[in-house]
């Protein structure tokens, strides 16, 4: 097991078991949570793949159904343990990831072992299979009333001509009425394997204690197949249109949805620092001093539902800015103007190293919170980042690293949907 130190009292245990699981273990001894998260390498994005050069295809959504199914597994009640020990369990489906995880204050070992129990065979009745299809199917039916979701969606199908990208991580009615044993099986066995998973503990434990648990575990004894990288495939081939607007007299308000591209040549072979730069230049950009956010303040078109957020998937990345506003059309000259101006905005290296600083100053200050250390170890995890270098790495972030990001905003890379309540 090998100790990576973070900061001053801060380590992660990281060991790769026999079976091929990862475990990180972020040991937290004065206080009395413990969360704990499992990792499959599978989400909405993954049903067109590649697995020992043969190509397969599921049916869309079947992640998040088989996340559902595994509270259902051998025919007995995942949660069951969890709730009578007062413990929280739940689970969510992201594009390229499900995560299965825990809280508690007692009983850590125990409900472990119960976690682990129930990923070593995987048997689905055909009974919980159409009683699951009926609650997903029920699920379905609320996004679809979200008009601020079809908004979105619109936005990315129009900057994306790749279904894996903008399809709905839950599928839809009908693609997942094809889901059944067959499909569940061909889903567990090509993604539900120690080698395409991971573990991450954060709280009060001892990691050698819990490493030793976990040896001794049939999840990491059992003998397991042989396991294929699972390859997926995708197409980024471009759209060329750059503007929808749909008027639907239903509306409750007016919807903008606006999506930068982001070149691959940023973060194709440079992950780490994209991943590191998107959020600071967001709030470099947005700030209560920059010119952008006077000027949407001045013609009254900020509001509190006004969100900017990078987004970024691995083979794909943009920046979002979502608003519903009464002024639909003033905003989208508005902010279009604003943003073609960006290239030619000087910014301060002052300004950025200070953004800079407190940014690190923030996420230094979430080791004080055990659910924030756990959120913050995950989310880079997930997003490939050496926690290890994570703060060297930020500390070495130059201005001129940031300022690339300036010359996105040209008009071939601003794609804009508009929900409109009237003509």
């Amino acid at each position: 097991m090998k100790k990576n130190d973070i900061l001053m009292d801060e380590a992660i245990y990281c060991k790769t078991l026999s079976n091929g699981l990862v475990v990180y273990i972020h040991p937290k001894p004065k206080f009395v949570q413990t969360i704990c998260s499992l990792h499959v390498n599978f989400g909405g994005r993954d049903f067109m793949y590649r697995v020992n050069n043969s190509d397969y295809t599921l049916p869309r959504g079947t992640a998040h159904f088989l996340e559902h199914m595994i509270f259902e597994n051998n025919s007995s009640s995942f949660s069951k343990s969890f709730i009578e020990n007062n413990a929280d369990l739940n689970a969510f489906t992201a594009r390229k990831l499900t995560s299965y995880y825990f809280s508690t204050k007692n009983n850590f070992s125990f409900l472990l072992k119960k976690l682990l129990d129930n990923f070593i065979e995987f048997n689905f009745s055909e009974k919980s299979i159409k009683k699951e299809l009926q609650i997903i199917s029920q699920e379905l039916s609320m996004n679809d009333d979200s008009d601020s979701t079809k908004a979105y969606k619109s936005l990315v199908r129009m900057m994306y001509n790749n279904p894996t990208i903008y399809e709905d991580i839950g599928g839809t009615k009908n693609t997942i009425k094809k889901v059944d044993k067959e499909v569940l099986n061909q889903a567990t066995r090509h993604f539900y394997h120690p080698k395409n998973m991971r573990l991450v503990i954060t709280g009060n434990v001892n990691p050698e204690n819990i490493i030793n648990q976990l040896e001794e575990h049939p999840f990491v004894t059992a003998k397991w197949p042989d396991y294929y990288p699972v390859e997926r495939v995708t197409n980024l081939c471009n759209n060329t249109r750059h503007l929808k607007i749909k008027y639907d007299k239903t509306l409750d308000t007016n919807i903008v949805e606006i999506g930068i591209k982001i070149p691959d040549v940023l973060f194709k072979n440079n992950h780490q620092k994209h991943y590191l730069l998107t959020d600071p230049f967001l709030e470099m950009v947005f700030n209560p001093s920059s010119k952008l956010y006077k000027e949407l303040k001045k013609k009254n078109l900020y509001n509190h539902s006004l969100t900017v957020s990078p987004i970024f998937d691995g083979d794909y990345s943009f920046f979002n800015i979502s608003i519903e506003t009464k002024k639909p059309k003033l905003f989208v000259k508005t902010i279009k103007e604003l943003l073609l101006e960006l290239p030619q905005i000087t910014f301060s290296e002052k300004v950025f190293n200070a953004y800079n600083r407190s940014e690190i100053g923030r996420t230094i200050k979430s080791f004080d919170d055990v659910k924030e250390s756990h959120s913050l170890i995950e989310n880079l995890l997930i997003g490939e980042i050496d926690i290890t270098k994570y703060f060297e790495m930020k500390k070495k972030i130059k201005l001129d690293d940031f300022l690339v990001y300036q010359n996105i905003f040209v008009k071939s890379n601003i794609y804009i949907v508009e929900y409109l309540q009237e003509a």
